[in-house]
């Protein structure tokens, strides 16, 4: 199709426009994009964070964004008085943020990944926050089995943005355990989104914009299985 008007400004604006060629209207559903495929767009150098998908920590505790906000979060940088905890967090290495130090931990007797987290005198902090390995099983295989990866190049025109998407890449997933083998290694992340509304009838209440599993573009087949499809060639 070459150059294609974006049907949204900014971040988020190569997806968007890709699936409303195919005719997809936005969801936030936990299936996949098209036909079974989950569709990711990136740039055509590969260096992206590719999210996988979003998971809320189902642990012991009925509330645990809240739980992490109160004994992790930090001020935000506009409303002090009010806490955020946005921040991305692997295994083998602590993350140190205002006093604290978090980590992720893979129990693989209790079947569950774990943050865990120490104080300023390091000692552990009582968060008792995990995803079950039965839960990210479920989520991973109904939402990331199949996955598409759309390299796109953008450029601005007359104070337009246009992308053309150039390349697919489609992948079929490893397994599971290969899954849990990356999260132990620091190549699968989760990034924190917990911030604040800052504005309306719900300022100052907390807002969860997402707690997301995800992988560099460059390990994407550390997890999948791949080959590359040209299209360029095809009348």
């Amino acid at each position: 199709m070459g150059w294609v008007k974006t049907q949204r400004i900014g971040p988020g604006g190569s997806g968007y426009t890709f699936e409303a060629l195919l005719g997809k209207e936005e969801d936030n559903f936990s299936f996949p994009d098209f036909e079974g495929i989950e569709i990711k767009t990136t740039n055509q150098f590969g260096k992206e964070f590719i999210h996988l998908f979003c998971a809320t920590p189902d642990g012991d505790f009925l509330y645990p964004i809240n739980r992490i906000i109160d004994l992790l979060g930090y001020p935000d940088k506009d409303y002090p008085e009010h806490k955020v905890f946005n921040i991305t967090v692997s295994a083998g290495k602590y993350v140190y943020l205002y006093g604290k130090k978090v980590i992720l931990f893979v129990n693989r007797i209790d079947r569950k990944v774990q943050l865990l987290a120490k104080d300023k005198n390091n000692q552990p902090i009582d968060i008792d926050v995990s995803w079950s390995f039965e839960m990210l099983e479920r989520k991973l295989f109904i939402k990331m089995k199949n996955l598409a990866v759309i390299k796109t190049e953008k450029k601005r025109l007359k104070g337009a943005e246009y992308y053309y998407y150039k390349e697919i890449n489609m992948y079929e997933l490893k397994g599971f355990n290969k899954f849990i083998d990356l999260i132990e290694d620091g190549t699968v992340q989760i990034s924190f989104k917990i911030s604040i509304f800052k504005s309306g009838k719900r300022f100052g209440k907390t807002h969860d914009r997402g707690t997301a599993f995800s992988i560099y573009e460059k390990d994407i087949k550390k997890l999948y299985y791949g080959r590359i499809i040209d299209y360029s060639n095809i009348n």
